[in-house]
């Protein structure tokens, strides 16, 4: 039996990994749009308007051993929470995550949609904080894939030692299965948490559209003050000091390493092995706030938005 997840986060620094952009599904509410170049957020003409004209959304391939000894050549324990498109489409994402949790933490943001066999059976757990599983019931079944499936598929993940997490996007077509699915993964010990659709369907705008009765079901389900704070409102830290770009970075899919998800100070390039951290904690210099990963991690202070 592999040793089993960390039961404490063991890490100097934390790179959020946009590793890539392709995807096994082709979710209607995807945050990115066809162009693969923005986000749709509030945030995002702002953020458009921020991008160069380089696109540093492109996916750029590169070897394992080169991504490991990246990190490992900064002499910190990383905290690496990769997500994408869908991580497992990667190449040799499996090599990469073996490489990578010798040094460091890892943790992954997935649909799980593709198979796992050669995951549980080459990764060990012991530097594995997670996974982060999104359900996306709607794309999963029109896919074939059931609820069934997914189930079972976290079932293999906890048995081999790995922690998981799993949230439940509140497509406006799947709201009213969500507390039998729920019940379901509870009756299993996991815990569904919802996640708000954002976007327009039938003429109406989530997440402003939804019930006093849909609101509460997201805030019964979902833990962390913090997280049920961005599900409706617009988080803001501009002009509050924040570590992101010291002790928080943002890797885009082409290498590029910015302060944060929404702040593209340029900061290097993991690709080319270039890393310049912030010295110092600096301030919030961005209107939008979603990074719940820093706030959380006390990059910046939550008592302090706007």
């Amino acid at each position: 039996m592999p040793n089993k997840s960390p039961e404490k986060k063991d890490y100097d620094k934390i790179a959020m990994w946009l590793l890539n952009l392709e995807c096994n599904f082709k979710c209607p509410y995807c945050f990115f749009d066809e162009t693969q170049r923005s986000l749709k957020t509030r945030a995002g003409d702002w953020v458009r308007s921020k991008i160069p004209a380089i696109n540093p959304y492109k996916t750029r391939f590169i070897a394992p051993e080169q991504i490991g000894k990246f990190f490992d050549n900064t002499g910190k324990k990383w905290w690496l929470v990769i997500s994408g498109g869908e991580p497992f489409v990667y190449p040799k994402f499996v090599e990469i995550v073996k490489r990578l949790s010798q040094k460091h933490m890892v943790t992954i943001g997935t649909n799980l949609g593709l198979p796992i066999d050669k995951f549980i059976s080459e990764v060990d757990p012991k530097n594995i904080w997670s996974f982060y599983v999104s359900m996306h019931l709607a794309e999963r079944e029109r896919q074939g894939l059931s609820v069934d499936d997914l189930l079972n598929k976290v079932k293999r993940l906890r048995d081999a030692g790995f922690r998981v997490e799993i949230n439940y996007v509140m497509y406006p077509p799947v709201i009213e299965r969500f507390p039998a699915i729920y019940e379901q993964f509870k009756k299993e010990g996991f815990l569904l948490e919802a996640r708000p659709f954002r976007g327009t369907y039938e003429g109406k705008t989530y997440p402003k559209a939804y019930t006093e009765k849909e609101r509460k079901v997201f805030y019964e389900s979902i833990p962390s003050e913090v997280d049920r704070a961005a599900s409706f409102e617009s988080l803001s830290f501009l002009g509050v000091p924040c570590s992101a770009g010291k002790n928080l970075i943002r890797i885009r899919p082409d290498g590029s390493i910015t302060r944060c998800p929404h702040d593209n100070e340029n900061l290097g390039n993991m690709f080319d092995g270039t890393l310049n951290l912030h010295e110092t904690v600096k301030k919030c210099a961005v209107p939008f706030c979603k990074c719940t990963l820093a706030i959380k991690e006390n990059c910046v202070d939550f008592k302090k938005r706007k």
